[in-house]
């Protein structure tokens, strides 16, 4: 096992690098500049924090928000990794105590507000140490063109041309179209950067849109259906987040309210009860969630329209980091476009802008609230409406967002995805989809008939090219099969697919249908066990609070699933899900089968 890989699983816990960490990674030891646009929970702080570690002399991390910082550091420290941070929050003798921290060369990766690089003790400092790279987060900051501009960020530049000898520059970003991308570039004067644009696409996100009639009722509705699952409520302005963590609560949902408003110290108190699942729901301007490291959000509410797809789509992504699915629901009214556009008339109190960039940044923020308005009233698909807006071609039916839910039902596909996966298996992992494709159908191509001895030549004959295409785009989409193009364009088997071959495991696709047969089958089926699951949850909660430790360490959504789908009746059965032989592990499922049991019972018996 090489260093970086040690690192990754000594360090952070991981076996595994995830989509284009590596190739960043590999980028910056070389010495090269970096641009990474990657989504929400797709690892972008590793290929910073890594690297970091590995480079000699120290890294600089810029980082917009307090609590991000914060956050990060702390999860760094409780690592063993030596950081520290720097901020205007400190009192003077924390900030004197950290210039001594690194002063001292006791830090690694030094976490800095883009305000504090140009400060004069700050910059007498740095031109002392022995800085290897810079790495800028949520570097869309920077560009004027993106939806969170702040002028801070163009100290950056200055400051690096400032420094002996120039470092590695990296920027890492969840949400750039083109224009911010290149914006990116040009402002940090990054350097023939190797960049990477991973997939924007998130496949256990749910996307929904509901025009508000009773839009607080909705909210309750929905939140109700969640089974007491961990969720965010975003609100546009600081006096409604009060008003509707106040009305959930009166509602018996238990929330708390989260704004810029509140004092800093409100704010850590807040943010650590949702993130420890004290309390499941916090209600808050987009104040909250930069940077927030907590996977098991089930759920994502925009109790109001945002004012661009940048902005709802990185609100939206901190669903489901954990990859299992999780829903993203947004409630408007015409009003909130209203607002918006009041918002952006309102002159901006920046006296970096000249009049005319001000001008020009209107005209931009009110083309992309135009982008925001079609959203939410497009009858087209949301998850290709959002892959367009960023530049990445997708599909017209995704059949997993609201839109296609409408007119689509589930489709097992089981068996065709066994025979998709068994001749990429066949052709010894050579061949891109197209040819798979071909191969199924028994394509008398002359190309194609090299491969006319391999038993799955054919076997697929009687359906068309287009369902086969279908149920492989869903097999690469939710991580069944994955898309390499080196040394050429080819499909490649994940560890998944073995479930799906061997094991047994059903493979949904949704398929679309008349509007009249869509209803008749959701009528017909409407089968889940959220009782079971809510007395699961509680186990996880209890559990989780004697041992202090957060709920998804004892339980991750995936697993909470698993459960309620198979109803395990022995203890070694949960085991197999809980996947630990662990004495902390047996106790659990000890305890797990005495609840599915007593749910059994109660349920089954008089059908038996």
């Amino acid at each position: 096992m090489d260093l970086k890989h040690r690192l990754l699983q000594e360090s952070f816990g991981y076996t595994e690098f995830r989509p284009g960490q590596q190739k960043l990674i590999d980028a910056i030891l070389a010495g090269r500049d970096v641009l990474g646009v990657m989504p929400t929970g797709a690892g972008k702080s590793i290929c910073y924090q890594l690297s970091g570690m590995l480079l000699p002399g120290v890294t600089l991390v810029v980082a917009p928000l307090i609590s991000l910082m914060q956050d990060q550091v702390a999860a760094l420290q409780r690592k063993g990794i030596s950081a520290c941070l720097l901020n205007s929050a400190q009192t003077a003798q924390e900030r004197r105590s950290a210039m001594q921290i690194v002063a001292m060369g006791r830090a690694k990766l030094i976490y800095v507000a883009p305000e504090r690089l140009l400060a004069p003790d700050f910059a007498a400092l740095a031109k002392n140490l022995p800085i290897s790279m810079v790495a800028v987060d949520e570097a869309h900051c920077i560009s004027q063109w993106g939806h969170d501009f702040r002028p801070s960020y163009r100290q950056i530049p200055q400051f690096i041309r400032s420094l002996p000898k120039r470092p590695i520059i990296s920027a890492f970003t969840a949400t750039a179209t083109a224009q911010v991308r290149q914006d990116i570039v040009t402002a940090l004067e990054l350097q023939t950067p190797e960049r990477l644009v991973t997939s924007f696409d998130r496949p256990n996100l749910h996307y929904a849109v509901l025009r508000a009639y009773d839009r607080e009722a909705q909210l309750v509705r929905f939140i109700r259906q969640q089974d007491g699952a961990c969720g965010i409520v975003y609100c546009l302005t600081r006096k409604k987040t009060e008003e509707m963590a106040r009305y959930l609560c009166d509602n018996h949902i238990s929330a708390v309210a989260y704004h810029a408003g509140m004092d800093a110290m409100a704010r850590r108190t807040v943010q650590q009860r949702f993130v420890s699942g004290a309390v499941p729901v916090i209600v808050a301007t987009n104040a909250f969630g930069m940077g927030i490291n907590k996977p098991d959000v089930r759920f994502v509410v925009h109790f109001g329209m945002p004012r661009d797809i940048e902005s709802y789509y990185q609100e939206a992504g901190r669903a489901g980091r954990d990859g299992a699915p999780a829903h993203c629901l947004l409630l408007f009214d015409e009003n909130d476009i209203n607002l918006h556009e009041y918002l952006i008339g309102l002159d901006p109190e920046n006296p970096a802008l000249t009049d005319e960039e001000v001008e020009q940044l209107k005209k931009r923020n009110l083309a992309r609230l135009k982008q925001m308005r079609r959203y939410v009233f497009t009858d087209q698909c949301l998850r290709q409406y959002i892959l367009q807006y960023f530049g990445q071609d997708a599909p017209s039916f995704c059949g997993s967002c609201g839109n296609c839910e409408a007119s689509s039902v589930e489709q097992d596909v089981t068996t065709a995805a066994q025979k998709v996966l068994s001749c990429v298996y066949r052709v010894k992992e050579q061949c891109d989809a197209d040819v798979i494709c071909r191969i199924l159908l028994g394509s008398a191509d002359e190309d194609i008939q090299c491969y006319a001895a391999v038993s799955t030549y054919g076997i697929m004959q009687d359906s068309t090219a287009e369902d086969i295409r279908a149920v492989v785009d869903h097999l690469v989409s939710f991580g069944y099969l994955v898309k390499q193009e080196n040394p050429h364009p080819r499909l490649r088997l994940c560890a998944s697919a073995k479930k799906v071959l061997f094991h047994g495991q059903k493979v949904v696709l949704r398929v679309r249908v008349s509007q009249e047969e869509a209803r008749e089958v959701r009528e017909s089926s409407r089968s889940s066990r959220p009782e079971l699951a809510k007395e699961l949850r509680e186990y996880r909660r209890s559990a989780a609070r004697r041992r202090g430790v957060l709920p998804y360490t004892v339980m991750p959504d995936t697993v909470l699933e698993k459960l309620v789908q198979q109803l395990p009746l022995t203890e070694d059965a949960v085991q197999a899900i809980l996947r630990t032989d662990s004495r902390q592990g047996k106790r659990d499922a000890h305890k797990i089968v005495k609840i599915i049991q007593k749910y059994c019972l109660k349920h089954f018996t008089e059908k038996k």
